[in-house]
């Protein structure tokens, strides 16, 4: 039996869910169409217009999981009215209105978004993805097979040498220190699940490598902490260019909190995506 369901939604656009920056097992196989693991189950997902078709699922599985996934009970109109400022966010939310936060597994955005300090996104995908068929478990579908992020159980014991194949360089040293802190309980990430924003941030600053922008970026993307701001030289740029001044990366995120409050995440990919996807008109750069 064919395993797919249709819906329709607003503020829902595949292309710009995927591809804002926020996730790296999500890949374009055609036009509005990406296939992507997660919590260890491989999807399609396929846009027209409204309707989006969703494969390999069935009612019970997306209730359970791709509901929350997509985060499809959240109203973003309500978010977007919110911010709405009559100019540079009205351009922003126009552009990439259709951008949904993710809530993605803490655990597999915990590491992988220590791969993606100083790295760029089709780096970062190769990385993950050969880790995930070095130590996750794999799984068929759509005749072919895809591999899980491995969990932090499959992951106990390994070492440094182990990760050579990842060609991640010295990221290699703090993978090793998550993946140990995890397992040994230190981090407890069930635990700090329920932290605030602030208390949260500074947790998963015990970890090597995690600084104020990637803990950031695992506390929106993770932990749906959505008052998260992550600042970076390129962020910094597009408040730069759309503000008309200089922000240090303190600056910015006290800029972000006073502007945008609880929304300030959503508003933060809103902006990043329509800077990145018009940096040749604006003469911008990433990087």
């Amino acid at each position: 039996m064919e395993r797919l369901i249709k819906f329709s939604f607003e503020d829902f656009d595949a292309k710009q869910i995927f591809e804002c920056g926020q996730c790296f097992r999500w890949n374009a196989i055609g036009e509005n169409s990406y296939i992507g693991v997660a919590n260890g189950r491989v999807l399609k997902v396929s846009q027209k217009g409204e309707e989006i078709v969703f494969e390999n699922t069935d009612q019970n599985e997306f209730d359970s999981l791709w509901n929350d996934y997509f985060d499809l009970k959240k109203d973003y109109k309500a978010a977007k009215s919110i911010l709405s400022d009559g100019g540079v966010m009205d351009k922003a939310i126009s552009f990439g209105g259709g951008i949904r936060i993710l809530k993605q597994d803490p655990w597999e955005t915990l590491l992988s978004f220590i791969i993606s300090s100083n790295n760029n996104i089709p780096r970062i995908k190769k990385i993950i993805e050969t880790f995930c068929r070095l130590f996750g478990k794999s799984v068929s579908a759509f005749s072919d097979t895809y591999y899980a992020f491995p969990n932090p159980s499959e992951l106990y014991g390994i070492e440094k040498g182990d990760l050579a194949p990842l060609c991640a360089g010295y990221r290699d040293e703090y993978l090793i220190d998550a993946i140990k802190k995890v397992n040994s309980g230190e981090i407890n990430l069930d635990e700090i699940y329920g932290l605030d924003y602030i208390s949260l941030k500074a947790e998963l600053m015990k970890i090597k490598c995690v600084g104020p922008k990637v803990a950031d970026c695992i506390a929106l993307f993770g932990f749906a902490k959505e008052e998260a701001f992550p600042v970076d030289v390129w962020v910094r740029r597009v408040l730069h260019t759309l503000y008309n001044k200089e922000y240090t990366a303190k600056e910015a995120a006290e800029f972000a909190q006073k502007s945008f409050g609880k929304y300030a995440g959503i508003a933060q990919q809103y902006l990043f995506y329509y800077m990145r996807e018009n940096a040749s008109i604006l003469g911008l750069q990433e990087g």
